[in-house]
């Protein structure tokens, strides 16, 4: 039995072929096989369909995981016409004037990642990001009242 993939698709097909194998082993001796080779055998067979479900298990968080970097990208793009920078940061637009709370245009600009500025406690002069903990100077960084527009 091999060790556990990475959670591909030919992990998984590996480990049904070895499990197929086993069972044409087992039909292939007719069925009459003495109890410690059958027993032999369906461990083998047991352990193969157990690392099956293993690969398929990582092979779903695998394919979870890039529908989530798939969902972000596509904000991301849907955001990038919306947004718009006002001194240190990054603001959502109303009539393409920014408006609301500042997002880290680190995060932004590296990972397209919309990350709100938050006050840094003990100091209302400092905002900080919470994901790359860069500063940013508050007075750089307004929250902006977006005139006759409510969220």
């Amino acid at each position: 039995m091999t060790m556990p993939g990475q959670g591909t698709v030919e992990d998984v097909l590996r480990s049904l072929n070895f499990a197929q194998d086993v069972g044409k082993r087992i039909k292939d001796a007719n069925y009459a096989l003495d109890k410690t080779d059958l027993k032999q055998l369906l461990a083998e067979l047991t352990a193969s369909i157990a690392s099956s479900k293993m690969e398929l298990s990582l092979l779903a968080g695998v394919c979870e995981a890039r529908d989530a970097e798939l969902i972000r990208l596509n904000e991301a793009l849907v955001y990038r016409g919306n947004l718009r920078r006002r001194g240190d940061g990054y603001y959502k637009t109303v009539d393409n004037r920014p408006y609301g709370q500042p997002y880290c245009s680190y995060c932004w600009e590296q990972n397209q990642k919309l990350i709100h500025l938050h006050s840094r406690i003990l100091s209302k002069d400092i905002r900080l990001c919470p994901h790359c903990k860069n500063e940013y100077q508050a007075i750089r960084t307004p929250y902006l009242e977006a005139e006759g527009y409510t969220v």
